[in-house]
């Protein structure tokens, strides 16, 4: 029914396909229940995570980013729509994307579309979040919006939050 709502909304022709596209890509089978685990399961499952990584987010949800149409071509409005419709789908996968509030929305819609290009191993419970920013304000992705510019550069300059186990 959500959908519905924010089709209504969209004025691009092909803005009501897309969001039936990104509700039907939603995670419907969970892989096991979700259940209190212990500290040695936490453990295992992040090691998991952090293992070979095959396929990419796109892969497992059978989206693709080239069925989305460039910012140019779409009015905020609509990026808005896809975007949250995204968004609510990788909540779904136990994924979520961090962008800074503020981001101009088709820089937000570009970097959401981005996700399903990047391998994962999709998580049974927990939420693994993607991350642009690099920590420093001269390379940073978001430019004046992100966060970072109010924080010191750090070494490290990943495109995605890691979570490191001492082997």
């Amino acid at each position: 029914m959500e959908v519905k709502n924010e089709i209504a909304l969209a004025s691009h022709p092909y803005i009501p396909h897309l969001l039936n596209d990104i509700a039907a890509a939603h995670r419907t089978k969970k892989p096991c229940e979700e259940r209190e685990q212990s500290f040695a399961e936490i453990l295992e499952e992040i090691s998991r995570i952090k293992e070979d990584r095959t396929y990419t987010f796109g892969y497992f949800c059978g989206l693709r980013a080239e069925d989305f149409p460039p910012p140019d071509q779409l009015l905020k409005k609509d990026m808005k729509a896809v975007s949250s419709a995204f968004k609510k789908m990788m909540r779904s996968w136990n994924l979520s994307c961090w962008l800074p509030k503020g981001l101009p929305p088709d820089l937000a819609y570009k970097l959401l579309i981005r996700t399903l290009e990047r391998k994962i191993n999709p998580m049974g419970s927990g939420l693994v979040q993607f991350s642009y920013c690099s920590m420093y304000p001269a390379n940073c992705l978001f430019g004046q919006h992100c966060t970072c510019l109010k924080q010191k550069p750090s070494e490290d300059r990943g495109g995605f939050i890691e979570i490191r186990l001492n082997d």
